[in-house]
């Protein structure tokens, strides 16, 4: 091998020693040598051109000269590889948990027995819930009479007895026939004896003697409205939540409306005006087809009237009636409250008149009238200072009413021409009237005299007295003023 082989066969060798430098830790010394650039020995590798050699015995080679070191290049980048990783896969989803079943009916009805035995007066109201949830949650169970009868047992405990009564009722009209019917009205009977006032007794004790309807939402509604109707004070706020209670239970009762009117009316008798108008409004809302509709409508005008002191509204809701119920019997009261309204409240007393002429049109010759027609009279009189039209409508009056009422009100005009308009010829005309219209009255013989009297002393005019004494005495001869007109009679005669 000559030099020029072994030179190639070195710089190969250290060719393939520069990556295993570059992986070492030792970084910079091998870097700075792997920068250096090899000796041009690639060609030789090949067929190297021939060269004139010395004998190397005779003189040892020639080392290439020492590579200057290079200038300082930029460090490379040493990428560190590594096993490629296997992908994830994401992990099975967990089983989807099935939610908690109940023991069932019987399993709470053995906890709520035991809550309520063991209940001391601070637990109470807890297992008070818990026995009314049982109730509502498992109506239709075995176990519901005797948790009622339980739970009205435990609001006695706790001094609630208006709830315990309830409570006791639900339990008769709800499982009538049953084994728990006798025994919860004989505690309800003992209750109300012991708790209820002495008037209010008997129309409690009358509560239980049950009732014929096969269809147990039939009892129930029948007893709720009873109690709305006959003692809304009693069990207000137990009864009301009853009620509630069947709403969610029978949604499509045929008397729903009624007893909705129920709980409107127990609102309204436990000073809840407020809870009583929107109750009100509910049933008009729900139910289009109601009887009850004219009532509501009255009674929501009721309601504004008084309690909730707003006349405004009380007179819109009255009208409303008038104009979409004009058949029902709710529109006289509907115009009676309107007219006291304008006339009290309001102080627009031609629009009180308004309202009562209405009345007269509609219901002549009825109690509505005649105290319409009273009432313009005396707003004519009164407050719009119209005294000769006062006088029309009290002769209006005696027309369409007649009897003692009619005898009043031309009574009553004469004293009104007389007072406020100081026409006696009219006055006199007036009570004339009266013995003419009213003949048989006890006031006609002395309306007669009192006319003559005017005609003598008022209006001067002696020959027309003489004449209307006569004819009362000829009239009413044993009466009194009879026998006092005889005698004016004759003594304005011998005057003459």
């Amino acid at each position: 091998m000559n030099i020029l082989s072994l030179l190639a066969a070195i710089a190969s060798l250290s060719a393939l020693a520069l990556p295993l430098a570059a992986q070492t830790t030792d970084a910079a010394p091998a870097v700075a040598a792997a920068a250096a650039p090899a000796p041009a020995a690639t060609p030789a590798l090949a067929s190297p051109p021939p060269t004139e050699v010395e004998d190397a015995s005779a003189k040892p080679a020639e080392l290439p000269a020492k590579a200057e070191p290079a200038k300082a290049a930029e460090e490379p980048r040493v990428t560190v590889t590594s096993p490629k990783l296997e992908e994830t896969k994401p992990l099975p989803p967990e089983p989807k948990k099935e939610s908690a079943k109940s023991a069932g009916i019987e399993a709470e009805w053995a906890f709520v027995q035991a809550a309520a035995a063991d209940a001391d007066s601070a637990a109470r109201e807890a297992a008070i819930d818990n026995l009314r949830m049982f109730v509502r949650r498992y109506p239709e169970s075995a176990r519901a009479p005797d948790a009622l009868f339980l739970l009205a047992g435990l609001q006695i405990k706790n001094g609630d007895w208006r709830p315990a009564a309830v409570s006791l009722l639900e339990d008769v009209y709800e499982y009538a026939g049953s084994s728990a019917e006798l025994r919860a009205k004989s505690t309800y009977l003992e209750l109300v004896g012991s708790k209820a006032s002495r008037h209010l007794r008997p129309v409690l004790n009358d509560f239980v003697n049950g009732n014929d309807a096969a269809d147990k939402s039939d009892r129930l509604s029948a007893i709720w409205q009873k109690v709305a109707a006959k003692t809304p004070d009693a069990f207000y706020e137990p009864a009301a939540d009853a009620i509630r209670d069947f709403f969610v239970r029978f949604p499509d009762h045929k008397d729903a409306d009624k007893l909705q009117a129920a709980l409107a009316r127990l609102h309204a008798a436990n000073d809840k005006p407020a809870a009583a108008v929107l109750a009100w409004r509910k049933l008009l809302a729900m139910y289009p087809e109601s009887g009850l509709r004219a009532d509501a409508q009255l009674s929501i005008g009721d309601l504004y009237a008084d309690p909730l002191r707003d006349p405004k509204r009380a007179i819109d809701a009255y009208q409303q009636v008038i104009a979409d119920y004009p058949q029902s019997s709710d529109v006289l009261p509907a115009l009676e409250s309107s007219a006291r309204l304008f006339e009290d409240k309001l102080k627009q007393y031609d629009l009180a008149v308004q309202m009562d002429e209405q009345i007269v049109k509609l219901y002549p010759k009825t109690t509505g009238s005649l105290k319409a027609l009273k009432a313009i009279a005396r707003l004519q009189r009164d407050r719009l200072s119209k005294p000769d039209d006062a006088i029309k409508t009290l002769q209006r009056l005696s027309t369409m009413q007649g009897g003692q009422d009619g005898v009043d009100a031309l009574l009553l005009a004469a004293t009104i021409a007389r007072r406020d308009l100081k026409d006696y010829a009219r006055e006199a005309a007036l009570r004339h009237q009266v013995a003419d219209d009213y003949a048989a009255a006890k006031e006609a013989a002395e309306a007669l005299y009192d006319a003559a009297y005017v005609y003598e002393d008022d209006l001067k005019d002696n020959a027309r007295a003489i004449a209307t004494y006569k004819e009362a005495a000829s009239k009413y001869p044993t009466e009194k003023y009879g026998k006092k007109s005889a005698a004016r009679a004759e003594k304005l005669a011998a005057a003459k």
